[in-house]
């Protein structure tokens, strides 16, 4: 089963939420999950969003210890480390409070298609400057 999984991730975060991406993903492209940060925050705090398919044990693999992948052996595990200490995993099945954004965490809901996930979040495109 797949299940559809949006995260937001804080700017200050992109390159480690990068590392953990590629140590509980599939390939080597995962550490190009999070791209720029073009989502703010009401107070004005930037983010880079994903949304993917993952496997019904995306939270389980999300909380277990880190390994560098065999295709990618050069992972940096300290820094995917870090991510993962910073992921607050929600569902709408959870009893759980919803999470707030904020620049030290990332925020991933599970369930839930992007269009409804970010609302949730409190998110808006960043205007594009001419």
């Amino acid at each position: 089963m797949t299940l559809r999984i949006t995260i937001a991730c804080p700017e200050g975060l992109i390159a480690q939420a990068n590392q953990f991406a590629l140590c509980v993903g599939n390939a080597h492209a995962d550490a190009q999950t999070f791209g720029p940060a073009v989502w703010k925050s009401a107070s004005g705090e930037r983010y880079a969003l994903a949304s993917l398919l993952a496997g019904s044990q995306f939270p389980s693999v999300a909380g277990s210890p880190l390994e560098a992948p065999e295709y990618a052996p050069d992972a940096n595990i300290a820094e995917a480390s870090n991510a993962q200490a910073a992921l607050q995993i929600w569902s709408p099945m959870s009893q759980d409070s919803f999470p707030e954004v904020g620049p030290d965490r990332l925020i991933a809901i599970v369930g839930l298609e992007a269009g409804l996930a970010i609302p949730l979040l409190g998110l808006s495109p960043v205007p594009v400057e001419d």
